[in-house]
């Protein structure tokens, strides 16, 4: 389970960093079992629980114990210690991700031969033995050394550890026992011993962990990929109750801060919308500021605009009447006077006119009917007088046919 420090990591989506506490492999004992076909995935914990009853002398209220399963190969590696024996390297495990034995850092990888490798953790070296293409390991053997141990100490415990894989390969009494290497010679014993780095950082990515030779030792590094978080929580081996209560403890911690998160989240996006709020208000009152510092102008502009219009109009309604003369006028004949003339409405003028020949205001009506912006020319009260005719002539222009003069404008 994630602890403190990963949990933000968590809640963006990424890799949780792996943080164990590790125990001395030694104290475990250990076997890989076959796993029926027919088992399935939910059945499989129930399955390991029975296979550490069967290979402990111990009842499994007294063992710590964990299993790592291989689904390509439908094989799994059980350990189990005494419970009073890893009382004390547990005893502040609660503040760790997990807790494995340290041979668990060996864990995925691969080899295409079967392959016996050591790994040292602090002062206890282990054999993890390897069948070929398989990650699952088929026999693990460790030695706990003096803390100051020197070369040959390591020389000598690795040649044991070769020696009792070696004997447990023979064995084959036990038709549990999962057992893919039966012949040692077949096995490549691996010059290196490795020790895992600290100071490899992982790839969020694809996390894994980095284990580079020891000491004189030469060789390439090993890269072993950290497993997902089912499977790492199987392969710790604190108590069922005691991870039932940090799954509990830490699921709702989780919970509070992601509540959390979202809270102070929520309260940033409240804030900004606040100072943006905050911001168009007095900008708003700046603009409304400038607009009643220059409503006085607005309104005396205003005020001149309409009087300009007003006059505008009057002009333009004076001025019509006298278009509509003008174009009367220019199909006067010389012997016709105008007398005094009148408006009527907006688009019609009626003329008092005086002429000599009858024939001369004939002529005057048709060519004014020819203009294609009259609509219509009539002549009335013709009177003959003294050889004189004086008569009256409306003049009816088309809607629209002169435009006003605009004499005014915005100044």
């Amino acid at each position: 389970m994630p602890k403190f420090p990963q949990w933000i990591q968590q809640l963006s989506g990424s890799e949780e960093s792996i943080e164990p506490v590790l125990v001395p492999g030694n104290w475990f004992v250990s076997r890989a079992f076959s796993v029926p076909e027919e088992l399935k995935a939910k059945e499989l914990e129930e399955f390991a629980e029975l296979s550490v009853e069967e290979m402990s002398p111990f009842n499994l209220e007294q063992l710590n114990w964990g299993y790592f399963f291989g689904e390509d190969s439908n094989r799994i590696f059980i350990y189990a210690a005494f419970d009073q024996k890893l009382r004390r390297d547990l005893a502040e495990s609660d503040q760790y991700d997990y807790a494995f034995p340290d041979f668990v850092q060996s864990f995925g990888l691969r080899f295409e031969r079967p392959t016996l490798f050591f790994l040292l953790h602090e002062s206890t070296l282990t054999g993890i033995l390897l069948p070929a293409n398989d990650p699952v390991p088929q026999t693990v053997v460790g030695i706990t050394m003096e803390p100051e141990f020197s070369s040959t100490d390591l020389e000598s415990a690795k040649s044991m550890i070769t020696q009792r894989v070696s004997g447990q390969v023979a064995r084959q009494d036990e038709p549990t026992l999962a057992i893919p290497v039966s012949d040692f010679t077949e096995v490549d014993v691996l010059d290196p011993i490795y020790r895992r780095d600290w100071e490899f950082k992982e790839n969020k990515a694809r996390p894994s962990i980095q284990l580079t030779p020891y000491g004189d030792y030469v060789g390439d590094p090993l890269h072993v990929a950290i497993s997902s978080s089912s499977k790492l929580w199987a392969m710790d081996v604190r108590k069922a109750d005691a991870k039932e209560q940090l799954v509990k403890k830490y699921g709702w911690t989780l919970w509070y801060w992601r509540a959390t998160l979202i809270v102070c989240l929520l309260f940033c996006l409240l804030a900004f919308a606040e100072i943006g709020l905050f911001a168009l208000s007095k900008w708003n009152a700046s603009r409304l500021i400038i607009a009643l510092e220059k409503r006085p102008l607005a309104e005396e502009v205003e005020q001149k605009s309409n009087i300009l219009a007003k006059i505008n109009q009057i002009t333009t309604n004076q001025l019509l009447p006298f278009q509509m003369l003008d174009v009367v006028n220019q199909y006067r004949p010389d012997s016709v006077y105008l007398t005094r003339f009148l408006a009527e409405g907006g688009n019609a003028i009626q003329v008092e006119a005086v002429g000599l020949p009858t024939s001369d205001i004939n002529g005057f009506q048709e060519a004014l009917r020819e203009v294609e912006i009259i609509s219509t020319v009539t002549i009335s009260n013709n009177r003959v007088a003294n050889n004189q005719s004086s008569f009256r002539l409306r003049v009816e222009f088309k809607p629209g046919a002169l435009a006003p003069q605009i004499l005014l404008t915005e100044g």
